[in-house]
């Protein structure tokens, strides 16, 4: 069962000191005599009846975090056939249902609008944050008037919804384009666990616009400044505006490539280098040929592999399987013997399912891809430093993974920070380097003193005891706590 959202208390701030708001805030004397008119309309809203969608049939064919782009129309064929109206205060504090929001990103000449909360909204838990997004609910009055409501094309419905909430939201003079990006999901936080987002991306040739919401300021921005709005945004506003800053890096590196073969006399880039003339750390275009033709085999690979590839790296996700230490069985444990088989427990996931790592566990896990690397090659895992800025440790000191190695690489998941982290099977979690050597190996890894975990699919437990192989393993078990001792619980699978 999900847990119920805690009450979340938060100390009044004052706004975020940034100029092109401090134009647009209202004096606090005009706002004392609307106090009653406020308190109205905040009833008003908590008693009208939004659209909703039970979080068992929205998340019946997998759950995800943050914008899903692909396969989209299937959830929202799940709105436009389960959805059901229910009153928004019942809503708010029960996670069984999703409140549909259509959450429009505004954009005009590369500038983005921006808004900022005031400290006397009506939602104190999003007081004085910034959004890169308009949005509101869906209630029975906004659909009574859609064409084709019963029945209709599912992308239709989510442009005709979003072309209502647009009007109702903002005070806007142009024309403009509406484009579908995707569904966003958050569950790292009371609000985000009660509402779905149908991102639609609005590209306006005007620039005047303005907020009709008087508990709101706003102003357009270049992505960059966006940019210095982060820590402050809204966690849906901070998940556009990751896929916005990717989606122009993208197209910046595309158009760049592209200028580059026009200036080439074949209309080509000429490379006189061959990859394996290279030696040293891989480039991405070496790493892409070596993968596609199988010298560094990765799998699976699905059919945007290359996406994966930075400059000198490839992305490796989240597997489905992790073990973590069993609370009170061993009061220690001995460097010189190792782990007994049953110190740990496995963990099974499905892909999109959410996983805790508490502060201070710690967890093995797979990636979800299988690595061969060849006799002069070597590969380094590394961390994400979106991750590790989190606290969460991707590996501690296992980063190498020699010449000649096969299998899942295992991922040694810690947590330094304060909070308990979600995380997600299937998630972008580390990235592999390669480097070449000047000339192959002789000794195979295979079968050296240096194989111990080769060739696994799982996670395993350390194997420490291998450097002390005249150890009797009947020694290894330690006195037990108690035979009715659990799980410690901090790392668990996250029930949605």
């Amino acid at each position: 069962m999900p847990r119920k959202p805690r009450k979340v208390i938060k100390s009044r701030k004052k706004p975020h000191a940034a100029s092109t708001f401090a134009k647009a805030a209202v004096d606090k004397k005009a706002l004392r005599g609307k106090s009653s008119s406020a308190l109205k309309l905040r009833k008003d809203k908590s008693e009208e009846r939004v659209m909703v969608v039970s979080r068992s049939d929205m998340f019946s064919l997998g759950i995800w975090h943050g914008l899903k782009t692909d396969d989209v129309n299937k959830y929202i064929n799940i709105i436009s056939r389960k959805h059901k109206f229910i009153s928004r205060s019942l809503a708010e504090d029960d996670p069984h249902w999703q409140q549909i929001i259509p959450y429009l990103i505004f954009e005009n000449s590369g500038k983005y609008f921006v808004m900022q909360r005031r400290g006397d909204h009506s939602d104190k838990r999003l007081a004085n944050k910034f959004s890169i997004g308009v949005g509101g609910h869906i209630n029975e009055r906004d659909i009574k008037g859609i064409r084709g409501y019963k029945g209709g094309k599912v992308d239709n419905l989510v442009m005709q919804w979003a072309e209502r909430e647009f009007r109702e939201e903002v005070d806007y003079s142009g024309k403009f384009k509406a484009n579908f990006l995707g569904l966003i999901n958050d569950d790292s936080n009371d609000v985000g666990l009660v509402h779905i987002g149908l991102v639609i991306h609005i590209s306006g040739d005007s620039n005047n616009i303005s907020i009709k919401d008087e508990h709101k300021s706003g102003a357009l921005e270049i992505l960059v400044k966006v940019g210095s709005h982060y820590k402050h945004m809204e966690t849906w506003s901070q998940i556009v505006y990751d896929f916005l800053k990717e989606r122009r890096s993208k197209t910046y590196s595309s158009s760049k490539r592209s200028a580059s073969r026009r200036s080439s006399p074949q209309g080509r880039i000429i490379n006189m280098t061959k990859p394996n003339d290279i030696i040293g750390i891989l480039p991405d275009w070496v790493i892409a040929e070596y993968v596609a033709k199988n010298k560094i085999h990765i799998s699976p690979l699905d059919n945007k592999w290359r996406e994966n590839i930075d400059q000198v790296s490839i992305d490796f996700h989240l597997g489905n399987k992790l073990k973590l230490f069993r609370a009170g069985t061993y009061r220690f444990v001995d460097t010189k013997r190792g782990l007994p088989d049953d110190a740990m427990e496995e963990v099974n996931l499905q892909d999109g399912d959410p996983f805790i790592l508490e502060p201070g566990a710690f967890a093995i896990a797979t990636t979800r891809e299988v690595l061969k690397l060849p006799n002069d090659i070597l590969g380094r895992l590394e961390g994400k430093s979106s991750l590790a800025r989190l606290g969460i440790l991707v590996h501690s000191t296992a980063a190498r993974f020699d010449p000649g190695w096969s299998g899942a690489p295992v991922l040694e998941l810690g947590n330094l920070g304060p909070k308990p982290a979600i995380l997600y099977c299937g998630m972008p979690i580390c990235a592999f380097t390669f480097e070449k050597l000047s000339s192959p190996v002789r000794m195979r890894y295979e079968g050296s003193r240096s194989d111990r975990y080769s060739g696994s699919r799982i996670p395993l437990a350390s194997r420490i005891e291998k450097h002390n192989p005249s150890i009797s393993h009947s020694t290894l078990r330690e006195e037990s706590l108690g035979s009715d001792s659990k799980s410690s619980g901090r790392g668990r699978k996250k029930n949605s």
